[in-house]
């Protein structure tokens, strides 16, 4: 063999390798993408349902508690709501977030508040609880879009 012929050979195997190299990063970035984007979308839908299920719990207890429905069939349909929204909003939150133990402790406290000898307070904590939750609810879109926009979930995983 020539010279000429082992620089082909060099040529055809360094490109044989770059190409093999290229798809491996090809299929980890592919994988990465699909990674990012499924948290992302998860994180989306978690956002909206945090935030419906939240405007409910509020809307329910300020009905509630400002009308006369207790000791009703309407009443107690509207309470057993009311209470099923308590715990799933709870479970909903990271326990570790400042902003997420606020709204854990005001759901707890508001339905201790809703005798009508304290509906001023019932209604400053429907509003901390209302501030609360845009709060976190601003924080975590900001996360997503950082993560669409770098690609990188680094300091937001885990916490949605």
């Amino acid at each position: 063999m020539e010279a000429k012929d082992y620089v082909y050979a060099l040529g055809i195997l360094a490109t044989f390798a770059l190409g093999i190299w290229n798809l491996i990063q090809g299929q980890r970035s592919a994988r990465k993408a699909s990674f990012i984007n499924t948290v992302t979308s998860q994180r989306v839908l978690w956002l909206e349902q945090m935030r419906q299920d939240v405007a409910k719990f509020i809307g329910l207890t300020h009905t509630w508690a400002m009308s006369e429905l207790e000791g009703t069939d309407a009443g107690q349909e509207m309470l057993q709501e009311i209470d099923r929204l308590r715990h799933v909003i709870r479970l909903r939150l990271n326990p570790k977030d400042s902003p997420d133990i606020e709204i854990a402790s005001l759901i707890k406290k508001i339905p201790n508040l809703t005798h009508e000898s304290q509906r001023d307070e019932l209604r400053e904590a429907l509003e901390a609880l209302t501030v609360a939750t845009q709060k976190m609810l601003k924080d975590e879109w900001d996360k997503v879009k950082r993560e669409s926009k770098d690609g990188d979930l680094g300091e937001t995983q885990g916490n949605a």
